[in-house]
């Protein structure tokens, strides 16, 4: 004869053994987003960053010493209209690192009449590239790009972790932009924006 005392408390245990193999599953799944890629942060940084001195299609090795230049020939070169737009199709679609809910194209400081210096640096290769080089704009988004992953690398490592399905944070490594951290007029190789003024912070 059944024991209906006994089959309930047969179907608790199997109960409790189902939440908590629930509860240990969902706590691992949410770890193993968290736990590091199979490569290493300095391999995933050899893959997605330029390094100082890399050779440019433009003949001018990546170096941060160039952001000076670059930031100078947003205001030396002045683009006619068909000139333009190449620079807003090359440009219109590429994230601004420092605060990526904008385009290179309008970054959130030009609001207020202000412009940072990496964005000046990435605008000035671009009206540099188009006046003087004739490039299309595939050609100048890719020159701008490679310009920006090595200007400004922690963003981009962000977005690729991010792509891993890893969390940035877990790496030292900010979800949030620059700008919106206040780092403006920190230098380029800390991360900031370079800057406000005319002189670029390197």
């Amino acid at each position: 004869m059944n024991n209906p005392k006994r089959e309930m408390l047969d179907r608790s245990w199997l109960v409790l053994v189902l939440v908590v193999g629930l509860v240990v599953g969902a706590v691992l799944l949410w770890r193993s987003g968290r736990e590091p890629p199979s490569s290493s942060l300095a391999e995933l940084r050899r893959r997605a960053i330029p390094g100082e001195g890399t050779a440019t299609a433009y003949g001018i090795p990546l170096s941060l010493v160039n952001a000076q230049r670059f930031a100078d020939w947003y205001y030396e070169f002045r683009l006619a209209p068909a000139e333009e737009a190449i620079l807003v199709r090359a440009l219109g679609s590429v994230p601004t690192p420092c605060c990526d809910d904008t385009r290179l194209v309008r970054c959130c400081c030009e609001e207020g009449g202000l412009i940072c210096n990496l964005v000046r640096s990435a605008r000035g290769l671009a009206a540099w590239l188009i006046r003087e080089k004739r490039w299309d704009a595939a050609a100048v988004r890719s020159a701008v790009e490679e310009w920006l992953r090595f200007a400004h690398p922690d963003y981009y490592l962000a977005r690729e972790l991010e792509a891993l399905g890893q969390d940035p944070e877990a790496y030292g490594l900010s979800r949030r932009g620059a700008c919106y951290r206040g780092w403006c007029e920190a230098p380029l190789s800390r991360g900031g924006c370079g800057g406000m003024g005319p002189q670029v912070r390197i």
